[in-house]
């Protein structure tokens, strides 16, 4: 037994490194007539999703035998292996060609076409509000001028259209929640940004909890992942990359139930519903993600588009080594010394660029995150 997890540990590591390489030339999912049929297009409702607003064609159903699925459970046999490496080989490179890059602003993030006419999965933090103008970036280069259509930023959701004409390299959503603890998830992006010689990176995860907003997973991600898709190993988008973490096992994903719940809303300018509710306790935003410099000081990997960082001039790349003045050695430092600030307080962040020392004023926002 201890010989067959050994093998299966190496078959992890083996495709892991494939994901990484090109693909070949495999068949992905294209449509020739995007308009559903009178059938599909006919009202219907399941809980709180009218799946009667949705491209009919974005969405894909999966009848499971919940109590024996076979991406529940860690391979035990040869063949169990080999049905896992069948199945990821097939289906990884479809993913690859719908995963783009998203760049706005001084920022880059990742997305997922789900449908041919263009519609572009996101987190809200990745392309800042709604009318903002985005470019995607297919695996091949090719760019595309899209436009932010609307946002959910309590759940970090967003949709973007894609403004030329399809069809699009595209994946489905779920209709149902299929995601829970223990099950088999692949996870793709463009870890620190879109890179021409590049394809979209891929990772095979476990889920390890699961809510009505969130997915939670050990899929290793970066800066420059949020906003990519989290797939199931039946051909269908079941998240959206949100919060990265410090190590791989507390990264948390949109599931996308979010979007399809919203998506009349989502798709026409969201405007959250008010409600008479408490009020929400808020701490100071600085709209920054990062992880620590080898020699010193915070790597900024993320700038939020319009955020209070972008807005003072902080740009990704940059190497953030003091707060006012206090020394910045290490990432949680600097999360630390936000804690003590309030929303609208400046305070001078020093930064190196290019070897260059440059000191910016930041003047922080508002968060309940």
């Amino acid at each position: 037994m201890s010989c067959l997890f050994s093998t299966f540990r190496l078959f992890v590591i083996a495709i892991s490194i494939h994901f990484v390489l090109p693909g070949g030339n495999n068949q992905v999912l294209q449509a020739e007539d995007a308009s559903p049929s009178s059938k599909e297009s006919s009202k219907k409702k399941t809980g709180e999703i009218d799946f009667s607003m949705i491209p009919a064609i974005a969405l894909k159903d999966f009848t499971a035998d919940t109590k024996d699925s076979w991406d529940d459970t860690l391979p035990s046999t040869l063949e169990d292996l080999q049905r896992f490496e069948d199945v990821t080989t097939k289906l990884v490179p479809i993913y690859r060609k719908a995963t783009v890059g998203i760049q706005s602003g001084g920022g880059q993030g990742s997305g997922v076409v789900i449908s041919p006419q263009g519609h572009v999965l996101t987190a809200a933090h990745v392309v800042g509000k709604v009318d903002n103008r985005v470019t995607i970036v297919f695996p091949d280069s090719s760019r595309y001028s899209a436009k932010v259509v609307g946002i959910n930023s309590s759940v970090d959701a967003a949709i973007v259209r894609i403004e030329s004409k399809g069809p699009f390299n595209f994946v489905p959503m779920a209709q149902s929640r299929y995601t829970k603890p223990g099950r088999w998830v692949i996870a793709t992006g463009h870890p620190n940004g879109f890179l021409a010689d590049r394809l979209p990176v891929v990772r095979l995860g476990r889920v390890i909890t699961t809510t009505s907003k969130t997915v939670q997973t050990d899929c290793s991600l970066v800066g420059g992942d949020s906003g990519g898709p989290l797939f199931d190993l039946h051909g269908r988008v079941v998240g959206i990359h949100s919060r990265i973490g410090a190590t791989s096992s507390i990264n948390f994903h949109v599931p996308v139930q979010a979007y399809l719940r919203e998506w009349e809303e989502l798709n026409a300018a969201y405007v959250p519903r008010t409600k008479k509710e408490k009020p929400v306790p808020t701490k100071a935003y600085i709209g920054i993600r990062g992880r620590n410099a080898n020699n010193g000081g915070c790597l900024i990997t993320e700038v939020t588009p319009s955020g209070p960082a972008h807005e003072a001039g902080v740009k990704r790349g940059d190497i953030l080594t003091k707060c006012d003045k206090k020394k910045i050695n290490t990432f949680g430092e600097l999360v630390n010394y936000l804690k003590t600030k309030k929303a609208n307080d400046q305070l001078k962040v020093t930064v190196l660029r290019d070897d260059q020392k440059k000191v910016l004023t930041v003047k922080l926002g508002e968060t309940s995150q």
